[in-house]
């Protein structure tokens, strides 16, 4: 596995490499937004690895030209951020995952594994799902309704791509955040889910109309359900 690790401190980024090549992945160590933004170009690393602050960029703005050139590319952010908020405008943004500075050993290798492992099963996909006037395209990562695109944030995708993989079936909440997010889910991280669930609707327009909708199972989870065949 080839990693990108885009951070400034270069004491700091070679500790991170010295860690990472332990377990046998090659670490390129890009100091700033501009380098990266050359060597992503030049060649797709199998994941990226961003510190929130550069002397040059922001991080959030290095992960949008990440999502919009290179969408598949899973991005590990490292920040020093603790609020709430600092945390999921990351995440929002199409972060993949994130790591508090300075990482702990362990916990940094296990979710670089994750989050690695996690984009590997998703180029096991199927490349479009059909449901109703709905197309997801799992590689683009966009859906269309009625041939037009519909706007959603990297979450919002692959919540719904996930409920799409398993329609007609309850995907509990818990599963939905580990997936999606990466983390132990907990009271905020529902809140955070709840809030996405619904945005999608609004934005899908999950009614009897489109024939499908978009089910609360009480205390449990989410069901995305296909209804056209009762109108049939």
């Amino acid at each position: 596995m080839v990693i990108y690790l885009i951070e400034d401190d270069e004491i700091q980024a070679q500790y991170y490499q010295s860690i990472l090549a332990g377990h046998g992945w090659e670490v390129k160590i890009l100091l700033d937004g501009e380098r990266a933004f050359r060597e992503i170009h030049r060649m797709t690393p199998d994941l990226v690895i961003l510190d929130r602050r550069l002397p040059d960029l922001d991080g959030l703005e290095v992960l949008a030209w990440i999502r919009k050139n290179h969408a598949t590319v899973p991005v590990l952010i490292l920040t020093n951020a603790v609020l709430e908020s600092d945390v999921v405008t990351a995440l929002e943004a199409g972060a993949d995952d994130y790591v508090i500075k300075p990482p702990r050993e362990q916990e940094f290798v296990a979710r670089v594994k994750a989050l690695y492992r996690r984009s590997r099963e998703i180029h096991t996909r199927p490349e479009l799902m059909e449901i109703g006037p709905y197309k997801i395209q799992t590689i683009e990562k966009t859906v269309y309704l009625h041939r037009e695109k519909i706007p959603l944030s990297p979450k919002e995708y692959e919540i719904i791509e996930l409920l799409a993989q398993n329609l007609g079936q309850v995907v509990p909440r818990d599963k939905m955040v580990s997936l999606v997010w990466g983390r132990p889910p907990d009271e905020a991280s529902f809140r955070t889910l709840d809030t996405h669930i619904y945005r999608i609707r609004q934005k899908l327009g999950l009614t009897r109309y489109n024939l499908v909708i978009l089910r609360s199972v009480y205390r449990h989870g989410y069901r995305l359900e296909y209804i056209g065949k009762i109108y049939q």
